[in-house]
């Protein structure tokens, strides 16, 4: 089990996790709302829905931004970045999605698989252990 180096890292994999869930929750509510606003055909609820796509928009820049920097601490490929890579055989998927189901889990469990390498990481940071120079452990 991989552990990320400081606190930064920790929270930039919450944020990039966070703006993803806001992603794919928002844009269908944009949708809906300018559909449902050609049906009906309010304005308001037109401006509505445009405004929510725009920041759809300003969305999905920021989270690549934010993505862009949540290296796996193994292969060090971004877990929650905009990839192509090859992923791994077994990685899994929520709704079609390897990004997706690695935001879930590093929100809802503290932990997450890298869709690249496949090994596991707790959001925790490391325990270190410093040791004076020259030590050995002892036998037993």
């Amino acid at each position: 089990m991989h552990h990320p180096r400081s606190n930064s890292s920790i929270l930039q994999f919450r944020l990039a996790a966070l703006l993803i869930l806001a992603l794919w929750l928002l844009t269908p509510v944009a949708a809906g709302l300018l559909v449902h606003s050609l049906l009906t055909d309010k304005r308001q609820m037109a401006a509505a829905g445009s405004g929510l796509a725009v920041f759809c928009m300003l969305l999905v820049v920021t989270q690549w931004v934010a993505g862009s920097v949540t290296p796996c601490p193994l292969c060090r490929t971004a877990v929650l970045g905009p990839k192509t890579c090859m992923k791994h055989r077994r990685a899994g998927r929520f709704l079609g999605s390897h990004r997706l189901r690695v935001a879930f889990a590093i929100l809802l469990r503290n932990r997450f698989r890298c869709p690249y390498c496949n090994e596991s990481t707790t959001l925790e940071l490391r325990e270190t252990i410093h040791r004076p120079h020259g030590y050995r452990a002892p036998l037993d």
